[in-house]
């Protein structure tokens, strides 16, 4: 890293199995996580712009990474500027775009902000949904970054009143294409992700609760491409009027969300505190079990300051889950000793002591 938040110059080497990053508050151990997850993401997973990944006072920075996938080492690097343009390569390639190099380096990214992710927003839950399936499958991230094209520009034009209706009609035709494809790899995502969760809510609750998923669209339960296309084209002619008056787009795939539910009730409304955090747990969980089954690797398990959030019985489930797999762990100094032999670096003032 160089010139990354608070890093003037750092090198790190991970240990194939639990690394724990320790220090003070701000002194710069969820910055090493953020750096590591920008390869499998493209961005901060604080959602933040590039230009604040950059140190103070200076006009750009760099993170490189270096890692085993199969029987190959690869490396990827990222240069961001203050200018707003950035350069992502694999090795000595050119620039690549998010669907050329995302899913080469994949992470599950653990905070205590998805904690929430049960009943939090529903862009909570899309955003979690749509990373997991462009890491296991890079080809729908093109799709999705042309459906936010297409919606900004459809925005832009709503916006602006006096719509010319032949170019409306020519957006909401791309849309409801778009909008198709995407809905199809959510759902099938979903139905995955359900299997594997189920399984470790099931065995994190002694066999007491079951876990449910259910996608939700305002295509309804339409299960083909083409029908779903044609439901999203004749919504779109429908209800064209209503987006006039209100000047934005108000339906397609950037309003869906999925339910969560635990022994058929709502755990958004009626789960607590703890079976919400069971729940988080399980998806974390099994996103990183469908990850491997998909692309016949684990990813890096990433846990931002997540153990002093749960309390001991979740703590040592999740812990004995992934010990035996690459995991980055930030944490206070004393949590250090709870991992045994895992390797421990220590952060300073965004330094490495």
């Amino acid at each position: 890293m160089r010139s990354f938040r608070n890093a003037a110059e750092s090198d790190i080497e991970f240990s194939p199995g639990v690394n724990v990053i320790c220090g003070s508050n701000a002194a710069g151990k969820t910055n090493i996580l953020e750096a590591v997850f920008y390869f499998a993401a493209g961005k901060s997973f604080r959602n933040c712009k590039d230009r604040e990944l950059i140190s103070f006072g200076q006009d750009k920075a760099n993170i490189a990474i270096r890692f085993e996938t199969g029987s190959n080492i690869k490396r990827m690097s990222a240069t961001l500027s203050k200018g707003g343009r950035r350069a992502i390569r694999i090795g000595e390639s050119g620039p690549l775009k998010l669907s050329e190099y995302i899913g080469v380096f994949r992470a599950v990214i653990f905070t205590p902000d998805h904690l929430s992710l049960v009943k939090g927003a529903p862009e909570n839950r899309r955003r979690f949904l749509d990373l997991a399936i462009c890491q296991s499958f890079p080809r729908y991230a093109a799709t999705l970054s042309e459906y936010n094209r297409i919606l900004a520009q459809k925005n832009a034009l709503l916006k602006r009143g006096n719509v010319i209706d032949e170019l409306l009609s020519v957006y909401n035709e791309r849309l409801a294409s778009l909008a198709a494809v995407i809905t199809v790899n959510r759902r099938k995502y979903i139905a995955k992700l359900e299997e594997e969760a189920k399984k470790f809510l099931f065995d994190m609750s002694g066999g007491k609760e079951e876990l449910c998923l259910n996608y939700q669209t305002q295509a309804g339960e339409l299960e083909t491409q083409e029908e779903i296309k044609e439901r999203y084209k004749a919504l779109f002619a429908e209800k064209a009027e209503q987006e006039k008056e209100k000047f934005i787009s108000l339906y397609g795939t950037h309003k869906d969300d999925f339910s969560v539910s635990i022994n058929k009730k709502s755990a958004k409304m009626f789960g607590s505190q703890g079976q919400q955090r069971s729940v988080v747990l399980a998806l974390k969980l099994a996103e990183g079990e469908l990850s491997a089954k998909l692309t016949g690797e684990y990813p890096v398990f990433l846990l931002d300051d997540i153990l002093s959030e749960l309390d001991r019985d979740r703590k040592e489930y999740i812990l004995s889950r992934i010990t035996d797999r690459q995991v980055i762990i930030t944490g206070c100094e004393s949590e250090s000793f709870e991992f045994g032999n895992g390797k421990r670096i220590f952060v300073e003032n965004g330094k490495i002591k």
